[in-house]
């Protein structure tokens, strides 16, 4: 049974608890108490406690059958129908319900700021690692080879701010690996389901892959890139193998996997520094494509004021914002001339969290302040004016908009 199925399950299960666990309470009150099997007529009643109980761990689910089932039953046992006595479960079911769906609201929240945070961390990882792999490259192999891998990321996503069909962008994609890094015959796959579907490939490949390939069947169980290495290479030469594939480079964001497989290749480059530049490469194309995806249905106009990065914060923002009521601000500033130097200062002048992002034809300066409603966000805005003259506060807007063309169609020119 598939996860949708056992969601779908999920309201008999609390149902058949409560009816479990009801059928036990009354079959213990007729036992002990024949007199009052429902001890709905003693002081500190225990139905009280139970609608309390059924009613935090399940909220309306469960304590409103509790308390059906105890008003059928007190009908049949007592002859009437105990209004006092219920309507006082009643209450203890409300309060309880209520403030059961308020934790789990803030847990929720408190839960998604957290996983956010963690993809920023994880983001600032990749860029540590980006940094690390330019140095090692830029000290070993940049004099005869110049080529950076975020002069090549950056190329990805301005060619996604302009063209969201996945086939092109796989195509430009396999091009600048071909360009770089001497791949001349390579195919790439997604992967669901135990499904193979063909994206696109360059050198002549036809879309079919070999399943059976050592490589492809170890890439996939491990969700890792794996690559034959010259001593191997020389061995299956020698010997003969089954081997299809120079290396298979596995990459997955969300839902979405994808498999690249390698034909044929520069011989010197294929080890493990350049296949970790390609995956990284791979990695930040899947995941901007996913959410290309997500933010598509909004823009009609494919013209973007902002960076890649930016547009994409400020969708999670609105998203939190629609999911959990988490508020984040745009605070838009005015400038007329800026040195160069002033221009850094106001770039590096908020939180690490916070993005800026300059409009220059608007001459507008965006900061987004994730986490941090209009009202609060009123003392950054202080802040700026009192340490930068140069620019003039013009408005102040709650993110609840999906994209930030919709915003900033407000600001008064």
């Amino acid at each position: 049974m598939n996860l949708k199925g056992v969601k779908n399950l999920i309201p008999y299960v609390v149902l058949f608890e409560v009816v479990a666990f009801s059928a036990v309470f009354f079959t213990v009150g007729y036992i002990f108490n024949r007199e009052d099997p429902l001890f709905m007529k003693t002081y500190f009643s225990p139905t009280t406690v139970v609608s309390l109980v059924l009613s935090l761990y399940y909220g309306f689910a469960g304590g409103i059958p509790f308390l059906l089932l105890l008003s059928v039953l007190s009908t049949y046992i007592y002859g009437r129908l105990l209004i006092y006595e219920l309507l006082w479960n009643l209450l203890i079911v409300m309060v309880a319900a209520e403030f059961r769906y308020y934790w789990l609201r803030r847990i929720r929240s408190s839960e998604l700021e957290k996983e956010y945070l963690n993809e920023q961390i994880a983001r600032i990882r990749k860029e540590l690692f980006l940094i690390k792999l330019s140095h090692d490259q830029l000290e070993f192999n940049y004099i005869v080879k110049p080529y950076s891998l975020r002069g090549m990321i950056k190329e990805l996503r301005d060619k996604l701010l302009r063209e969201r069909k996945e086939k092109v962008l796989v195509r430009y994609f396999l091009s600048i690996l071909s360009q770089n890094f001497h791949i001349y015959r390579a195919s790439l796959y997604s992967y669901s389901d135990g499904e193979f579907r063909y994206v696109a490939g360059i050198g002549g490949s036809e879309g079919k892959l070999n399943r059976e390939d050592p490589l492809v069947k170890v890439a996939v169980e491990s969700e890792e890139t794996h690559y034959l290495p010259p001593k191997a290479l020389k061995r299956l030469n020698l010997n003969g193998g089954g081997f299809n594939y120079l290396a298979v480079v596995f990459a997955s964001a969300e839902e979405e996997k994808y498999l690249l497989v390698i034909e044929d290749m520069l011989f010197v480059n294929l080890n493990e520094e350049i296949l970790t530049y390609i995956y990284i490469l791979l990695q930040y194309m899947l995941e901007d494509i996913v959410f290309a995806r997500k933010v598509s249905p909004f823009y009609t106009d494919r013209e973007n004021k902002c960076a890649f990065e930016f547009i994409r914060e400020f969708y999670k923002m609105y998203e939190l914002n629609k999911k959990v009521g988490i508020q984040s601000s745009l605070v838009v500033f005015r400038y007329e001339n800026l040195r160069d130097d002033i221009r850094y200062e106001i770039e590096h002048a908020g939180r690490s969290l916070d993005m800026v992002c300059f409009v220059d034809d608007k001459k507008l300066i965006l900061y987004l302040l994730p986490f941090t409603a209009p009202v609060n966000a009123k003392s950054f805005v202080d802040r700026m004016r009192d340490r930068f003259k140069e620019i003039e506060f013009v408005a102040m807007y709650e993110i609840e908009e999906p994209i930030l063309e919709q915003l900033l169609r407000r600001v008064k020119a």
